[in-house]
């Protein structure tokens, strides 16, 4: 837990740069478009994720992810020095200064492997962390014909799993629940549901702050055994994945559409809560005022201003900021709409 009896320098509102770790999936392109930003003369292709307010590592890859603010001070030092003014005396008492938030954009340059993440109760007795990773996705663009996947379809043995891996052929996906996808919905994704995005898709991602996937198809990327599986025996991994069936009652569970909001609303099913919060402001008739909170800001649509206790800016498509819960009620107007992407309430 970081330590937060120190305050040196206090919370103010910090718009972010870009932040795109090297990984072994391609995309990227879409990030730089959303952002208002050219495509570098150096883009490799392999930079499909930005990480927003994050606090957490690469698990693999050589480590990075961290976000640094400007003036070259990285995110938990930011947080160590004023926790009650990112995250308000509640936050503080229940989470201390962990933002328990990892945001991202991720742009699929193409189809992701089939993967799951642990649960809390896995990543607490086998991954000495307190964190699993339950995640979400707000999909922001989506070509036509976009599909993501959820769940299998039918119930799996032990021994029907770990053949799927063995073989790292193309049954692997196809066990799994296909949901075609389009710009305005949103998909929670319970820990240990193995999962997979489709080519051609930006989405807005709320996870908790980890690294920890269990890559099922990890042949065709070209990764190590030891990444695929978390460091763990390849057993002992496989039994953090839920091995189904997820029928159509309870994929529907996990959908709703973030783009019927009108004033501010949630973006994602209730069951989130419990690990996260998404809420969708978008004026209609007039300005909105939402309460204070600590939350990653993404203008998702359209141009307006944010006003908080330190004063208003414009803010505009692509725009991302960082918003302590220092700076008090903020309010929207314009022909906008953000999104505040924040931790479990306290």
């Amino acid at each position: 837990m970081t330590d937060t009896s120190t305050t040196t320098k206090p919370a103010a509102t910090a718009t972010l740069a870009a932040n795109t770790p090297h990984r072994f999936y391609r995309g990227g392109e879409r990030i730089l478009a959303f952002r208002g930003l050219e495509v570098p003369e150096d883009f490799d292709g392999y930079r499909p994720e930005d990480w927003v307010g994050s606090t957490a590592r690469l698990f693999a890859e050589g480590g990075g992810g961290v976000t640094t603010l400007e003036g070259g001070v990285e995110l938990p030092d930011a947080f160590a020095s004023d926790a009650r003014g990112w995250f308000g005396e509640a936050h503080v008492a229940r989470f201390g200064g962990d933002p328990n938030l990892l945001t991202k954009l991720l742009d699929s340059g193409e189809r992701l492997p089939v993967h799951s993440h642990p649960s809390r109760e896995f990543a607490a007795a086998h991954l000495d962390c307190d964190h699993g990773k339950t995640e979400a996705w707000i999909v922001l663009v989506a070509e036509p014909g976009a599909t993501v996947w959820v769940g299998f379809r039918d119930e799996l043995s032990d021994d029907d799993l770990a053949g799927l891996v063995d073989a790292q052929d193309e049954r692997l996906l196809a066990a799994l629940n296909p949901i075609e996808v389009s710009a305005g919905d949103s998909v929670l994704v319970p820990a240990g549901q193995p999962h997979a995005i489709g080519e051609g898709v930006l989405i807005l991602e709320l996870q908790e702050p980890t690294d920890f996937s269990v890559m099922l198809e990890h042949e065709r990327f070209g990764l190590e055994l030891d990444h695929a599986f978390l460091g763990l025996e390849r057993p002992l991994a496989l039994r953090s994945v839920d091995h189904g069936p997820v029928d159509t009652a309870r994929l529907a569970s996990l959908r709703t559409r973030w783009s019927d909001v009108e004033g501010s609303g949630a973006a994602l099913p209730d069951e989130a809560s419990a690990f996260f919060r998404a809420e969708v402001v978008r004026p209609v008739t007039g300005a909105v005022t939402v309460d204070a909170a600590y939350a990653a800001v993404v203008v998702v649509r359209g141009s307006g201003t944010l006003t908080t206790r330190h004063g208003a800016r414009e803010v505009r498509e692509g725009d991302v900021l960082l918003v302590p819960h220092s700076a008090g009620d903020v309010t929207v107007g314009g022909d906008v709409t953000l999104i505040r992407c924040m931790p479990p309430a306290p």
